[in-house]
Order: C-alpha cells, then structure tokens, then sequence
C-alpha cells in the first residue's frame, strides 16, 4: 500500500506544471510594437493570398486540375498551421500575460505538427504530379484523375494526423516539474523537450519516450487450458477465414460488375473494407496466443493496434449513419435518389467517415496512452482496447474515463440517432407502399440493417458508456467479440450476398448467365 501511494504522489509531483509561459522573440517594448506590425502584415498577405487562390480554384473550371487542387489543399494547410501560432504570437506581443495552459499547448503542438507533416507529404505528392505532366503528358489525364488526387489528398492529411499523434503523445508524456518557461513563440517539440524533468535522449532520437517502466504488456486472452484453446483457435480460424472471403467476395464484386455501381454498393464496399482492416488488427494476433506460450506485445505495437482498431470502428459507427441516410433518400426520395446521391456527395461521404475516424482515434488513444503504467503489465483482453488498458494505469483515470465517456456519447450516440432518425422516415413510407410484396421486400431489408446496427452500437455502448466500476474482464470479452469479430463475419451475409443483384453478380463471376 505504501509503495502504491509513494508512486501516486512521484506521479502527482511531476506533472505539477498546469501552464507554461511563452518567452517570445523579445522583452523590450518598442521591438515587440515593430515585430507585431511586421508579423501582422506578415499574417494578412499570408491570409489573403492563399484564400484567394482558394477561391480562384474553386470558382474559376480552367484551374479544376490536379496541380491546382494540390495548391488549393497547401494554401489551406498555410492557412491553417499559420492560425495556429502566428495570431497567438500577436497577442503576446502586446501583453504582458503569455502564459498558455497545459492542454492548450498539447492542442496547438499536435495541430501545428499535423499539418506541418501534411505539408510536408504534400510537396512530394506535388512533385510527382509535376513529374508525370513532364515526363508523360499523353498519359496524365488518365494517371492523376480524379480519384486519384483525392486518394492522394486523403494519405497525406491522414498520414499528417496519424504521425502527429505520435510525436506530441511522446513528447507529452514526459514529466514536467517546476519549470515552465518555454524559449519560443509556441509550443513546439525541441522548446518543449528543453523542460522535462526527465532523460530525454531516446525522446530526442526519435521522439519517443516510455516514461512508465512497462516496455510490454501480457495479454491474457480467452484461456489458459490447452484443450480450450486449441478449440478456440480452430472457431476463431474459421470466422477469420468466413469473415476475409465474404467481404473480400463483395469488394471483387462491386468492382468488377457495373450493375453494382450504385451508392448502396459503394458504401457497402467501404463497409467490408473496414472489416476486413479491423479484424485483421486483432484476430491474427488472438490466433498466435492461442497456439503460442509467449502472449506479450510490445507497448508501442499496443500503442499502435489501439490507434488503428478504434479509428476503424469509429468510422464504421460514422458509415452506418451515412448508408441509414443512403436508404431514407433512395425510399423516400426515390425520383431525386441520383441527384442526391451523386458520386461527388458519395465521395465526400466517405472522406468524412475515413478522416473523423482516424481524429476521433487520436484523441481516444492519446488521453489513454498519456496515462503511466508501472509495474502491472497483464491485460485482461485479447487486444489492446481502451477499457482494459486503463485498468493498469498507476494514477488517477477519472478524467481520461470523463474524455472516453463524452467521445463515446457523440462517437455513438449521434450516428445511433441519425439512424433512428432516417428509419423513421423509411417505416412511414413503407406502410403507404400498396403493395404487400412491396412493403414486405423493403420492410425485410431495412430490418437486417438495423440487426446488425444494434448488435454493433448495443455492444459498443456497453463497452464504452458504463462506469469503469463495472469492469469485467470475461463479460468485456464477449462484448468485444460482437462488435470486433461476429458484425464483421454477418454484414457481408446480411447486407449484400442475399441481394438478387449480388446473386447475379457472383453468377457472372462464377461464368453463369443469370436469369
């Protein structure tokens, strides 16, 4: 008992510092009035130039090309990561108060390095383009389409995001103790690093540092008997398999054949994409402990299977919203269902699912894996999920549980609403359908989809909305299972292979006419 306390009082004194205080370019009065003039004009032209390219970009069709789109997307990021330091460094300028709060400066590192790395990514992505108008201008149209610019635009914002996540997680889990003086205009990782009270070498090689003494972690998984899990292994095997044919089926399918070029099946393509992507980030590994007496993984493989699993199933919650919505127009509005649905929404569609995934995992795994974990390294899971980590924190959770619990509500509960929402609208129109066989075919399609939105967000909710004082590992497990393993291997059974026009689909495949 003694020792838990000294180690919660260690933790409590090195991460004393709730502010940090911004020294600026200079102290003297008169130079501050010059900087601050100098930089607001600075700041102005920067604002006006590139938001005028924006809007050139957007509004004149000569410039709707892959090189200005790309100088479209870095005007945005100067636009960006400028406002994230340079109107706070004007206001220091003309104040005597240039303090910056703790959480406030973690938000304005993680910001600026995210878009900092987009950028960066973004120049290489410019040059290649560059390179292919030169090197092959016959051939350029058909090289950088449409779709791939915006796949391109996609990697380097999510690759900014993700390797910023990294870097400010690191850095920020370091102690900082008395000093709080930070020699810089804001908060960025070598000033920062200047005032930990702790080695910070690793952290300077490659930005990363493990103030916890866990290096890995156990995971426990379903059970310790041989027999148990050699069955286990072969049940989870065959899932697996059922699961990675199934989705991969739909995926060759919707590509393949032009019946399926709709936006039900486009989005029901992304929706095994993300399933086969999640699964994958925790069955494989599940089958290997279940065969093997070596159960750890490493903290930073932990680090990084939380990070991906949840942005996966972040955006699957978000993409059952989107195909509820995709139903409500294509019933309810069948005669615009086209217009409305165009490719282009369809596409903006489903940046927004990818990209509010991959922020919303960011935040859930940096408030969990800011957290030191000291001595207990064994996690009561088959994966490294966010309930079970938080177990072996040695401090105090109340306000990552608080920042889960509020990201849960609106990660969740805001789709689950959307849904309830558009199948309200749908149940109204399918009772003024005439037709009984009508009502009937329409009424059975709707039902499947929210089985399994129920089966996803029931056992999601109860995993991350209940008090961590109801934490129990074995029930936890199965709960995982549902939304982790069994939604994956039913949505291609319940969404699609039971579809008349995947029916047909898998029959042209398989070289047989369909009638």
């Amino acid at each position: 008992m003694k020792m838990e306390n000294d180690e919660e009082y260690n933790w409590d004194n090195t991460t004393s510092v709730s502010e940090f205080i911004l020294l600026g370019l200079s102290s003297h009065p008169k130079t501050q009035l010059v900087l601050f003039v100098f930089f607001l004009a600075i700041y102005l032209v920067t604002l006006f130039g590139n938001s005028l390219l924006i809007a050139l970009v957007k509004s004149d069709s000569r410039l709707h090309t892959p090189m200005y789109f790309f100088l479209a997307n870095l005007s945005f990021l100067d636009i960006s990561y400028t406002t994230t330091t340079v109107p706070q460094m004007l206001f220091h300028l003309l104040s005597t108060k240039r303090s910056i709060s703790y959480v406030a400066c973690v938000a304005q590192m993680y910001i600026f390095l995210s878009l900092g790395i987009s950028e960066c990514i973004l120049y290489a992505v410019m040059a290649y383009d560059r390179y292919v108008a030169i090197c092959h201008p016959l051939r350029y149209t058909v090289i950088m389409s449409r779709s791939v610019c915006v796949k391109m635009a996609i990697s380097f914002w999510v690759s900014g995001f993700f390797f910023a996540m990294l870097n400010t997680g690191f850095t920020m889990r370091l102690p900082y103790c008395n000093l709080n003086e930070i020699n810089h205009f804001f908060c960025e990782v070598p000033a920062i690093l200047k005032l930990a009270c702790a080695d910070t070498h690793l952290t300077e090689l490659v930005i990363f540092v493990n103030r916890t003494s866990v290096s890995e972690f156990i995971l426990l998984g379903f059970s310790s008997r041989p027999e148990t899990q050699l069955l286990l292994f072969v049940l989870f095997l065959i899932i697996y398999l059922v699961t990675l044919f199934g989705n991969s089926l739909l995926i060759a399918l919707v590509k393949t054949d032009s019946r399926l070029h709709t936006p039900m099946y486009f989005f029901l393509a992304n929706l095994s994409f993300v399933d086969i992507s999640y699964t994958t980030t925790t069955v494989p590994q599940m089958l290997f402990h279940l065969l093997s007496t070596k159960k750890s993984i490493s903290f930073t493989s932990c680090v990084a299977q939380m990070y991906i699993f949840l942005s996966l199933a972040i955006t699957e919650c978000i993409l059952y919203a989107v195909m509820a919505y995709d139903r409500y127009v294509a019933i309810c509005h069948p005669l615009r269902y086209t217009i409305i649905m165009n490719r282009s929404v369809c596409i903006k569609m489903a940046i927004s699912f990818w990209v509010s995934g991959f922020f919303f995992a960011t935040l859930n795994t940096g408030f969990t894996m800011r957290l030191p974990y000291c001595n207990l390294n064994e996690i009561n899971h088959f994966f490294c999920e966010v309930p079970a980590i938080l177990k072996l924190a040695c401090a105090d959770t109340h306000l990552t549980e608080l920042v889960v619990f509020v990201m849960a509500v609106i990660i969740l509960l805001t789709p689950l609403s959307l849904i309830l929402i558009s199948y309200v609208f749908i149940l109204e129109a399918i009772l003024r359908i005439s037709s009984g066989e009508g009502r009937f075919k329409t009424f059975s399609t709707c039902t499947s989809h929210i089985t399994v939105v129920t089966l996803f967000y029931g056992a999601a909710m109860f995993m991350y909305m209940r008090p961590a004082s109801s934490y129990s590992p074995e029930r936890d497990k199965m709960f995982s299972l549902l939304y982790n393993v069994v939604s994956a291997l039913l949505n291609p059974l319940i969404y699609s292979l039971r579809n008349k026009e995947v029916k047909a689909a898998v029959l042209k495949m398989m070289g047989k006419t369909d009638h």
